[in-house]
């Protein structure tokens, strides 16, 4: 299932329902130029969210290289002037994309044929800047979910575009040696007053909620302390949740 959601004029997302999990791709339109934020999990996805940028030129950005972020690249009628990422992001190409692609080929046959891996051909390694005409889009890298992870930053409207860096209920660690740095990191962005709203690839999307959410998970998981959750976890965050308290268990042991 999708379903397209204006969040304010020149902005909207893009939300495929799965039965697995909720996943979402943003797209910036300013006077010249557009963005679309993460391609999702096939073309079809793709297909469904063009209408909004219409007749308009378009930018790519990957914020990561997770499966479910990058699969929707060939689903356009016409190409992007580019396809923007870190640095790291384009190494995973060579790492570890195209084994997650064979492993769910063979979990699911004929599921996924149709996808295409398409890397970025337009990489940066700190941050960067797109002029979209009225509207910018700030590029920051922000390792944490992943290595490869940034954010985007919309000054004019107050808007951060968090994919995995940040998410509710529980954000997805993989490497507990980036966990101090990722907290450093958002807790730079909450306590900028100028961020009105954060939009996360899961999780929620309304005003600060998302930001405010992860970096309290973050700080009570590095620090040990109980985590309370206001709502019962469903099956995946409660594994998540469960697999981030033993990395960060191993994390200490490790300082020990």
């Amino acid at each position: 299932m999708r379903r397209i959601l204006e969040l304010q004029p020149n902005l909207h997302v893009l939300e495929v329902i799965r039965p697995e999990f909720t996943v979402r791709s943003v797209a910036v339109l300013g006077e010249r130029h557009a963005v679309l934020w993460d391609t999702l999990t096939g073309a079809a996805d793709m297909a469904a969210f063009q209408p909004v940028i219409g007749a308009k030129p378009f930018h790519v950005v990957y914020s990561h290289a997770d499966w479910d972020h990058i699969w929707g690249t060939n689903g356009f009628s016409r190409p992007p002037l580019d396809i923007i990422a870190h640095r790291a992001c384009l190494r995973r190409f060579d790492q570890d994309v195209a084994g997650t692609l064979r492993e769910m080929q063979l979990a699911e046959p004929g599921e996924w044929d149709d996808i295409e891996l398409i890397p970025p051909n337009l990489v940066f390694s700190s941050c960067m800047s797109l002029d979209l005409g009225g509207i910018t889009l700030e590029l920051h890298h922000l390792p944490g979910h992943s290595a490869d992870c940034i954010v985007g930053w919309i000054p004019q409207w107050g808007v951060l575009l968090g994919g995995d860096a940040i998410e509710t209920p529980v954000p997805v660690v993989n490497d507990p040696a980036l966990l101090a740095d990722w907290l450093g990191s958002l807790e730079s962005w909450a306590n900028n007053s100028d961020v009105k709203r954060a939009i996360s690839a899961h999780g929620s999307i309304e005003g600060r909620e998302s930001l405010d959410s992860t970096v309290d998970y973050l700080r009570r998981l590095i620090a040990g302390d109980d985590i309370e959750f206001e709502s019962e976890l469903d099956d995946f965050y409660r594994g998540a949740h469960q697999k981030n308290l033993e990395l960060a268990r191993s994390r200490d042991q490790g300082h020990d």
